[in-house]
């Protein structure tokens, strides 16, 4: 699928970003080791929060002279779109992992228990693909050579505000666990089905997002 071979350009492309990655991860981890008030949970939002910033690198590495070459590829529109959101989807499974792995070791290396529920998982992992999906919509829209222009607005402002409305609930969740009890009481039985359908929606806005995109880029194309 030529999808994929774009998918793997914006690897190449976004390789040094990458490297950041794994280095911030072992930060993260040593951090997660000597704070006091660091909980499992917050160690696998930050991966995930990590996969939202990176996931917009290829666009600050896009110039017009890299976005012509592109074109010259025997692909088609939607093909190029594709592969850049398959890029952006992988790299949010390797945050979600990174995430659990961090927890992992924390739980380990702290012997709390503190693993994250599979339900936590995928509603995590919904929300941070639709957010990851705006920002890839507002970028085709803008014109994927400018993106540099915006890359610090558009790539920190979305996963900043991920990250801390999730400490914030995670904080009121510890303040006041009877609420948080009594709402888990409620929904327990479907929580897997809310976890689910969170990601069946979110992949519906992705393919959304995917055929708005690739109009957008045919009409700037032609």
């Amino acid at each position: 699928m030529k999808a994929l071979y774009f998918a793997k350009i914006d690897y190449m492309r976004a390789r040094t970003q990458l490297y950041m990655l794994l280095v911030i991860t072992v930060v993260v981890i040593v951090i997660m080791q000597v704070g006091t008030n660091v909980t499992g949970l917050a160690g696998f939002m930050y991966g995930v929060f990590l996969a939202i910033i990176f996931s917009t690198a290829p666009f600050g590495n896009c110039t017009r002279k890299d976005a012509g070459f592109q074109q010259l590829l025997p692909a088609t529109t939607l093909q190029r779109v594709l592969g850049r959101f398959l890029f952006g989807l992988s790299l949010l499974f390797v945050g979600t992992g990174i995430g659990l792995i961090t927890t992992t070791v924390y739980c380990l290396m702290t012997g709390k228990q503190e693993m994250v529920p599979l339900p936590v998982c995928l509603i995590t992992f919904a929300v941070a693909l639709v957010v990851i999906t705006v920002q890839y919509i507002f970028f085709y829209l803008v014109g994927e050579s400018k993106g540099a222009q915006f890359l610090s607005l558009v790539r920190m402002i979305p996963g900043m505000c991920f990250f801390f409305v999730s400490i914030k609930v995670m904080g009121a969740v510890q303040q006041d666990p009877a609420t948080a009890v009594k709402i888990i009481e409620k929904i327990g039985g479907n929580l897997d089905s809310i976890g689910w359908g969170s990601v069946a929606l979110a992949v519906l806005v992705m393919t959304a997002g995917i055929l708005l995109c690739t109009r957008a880029t045919a009409k700037k194309d032609y």
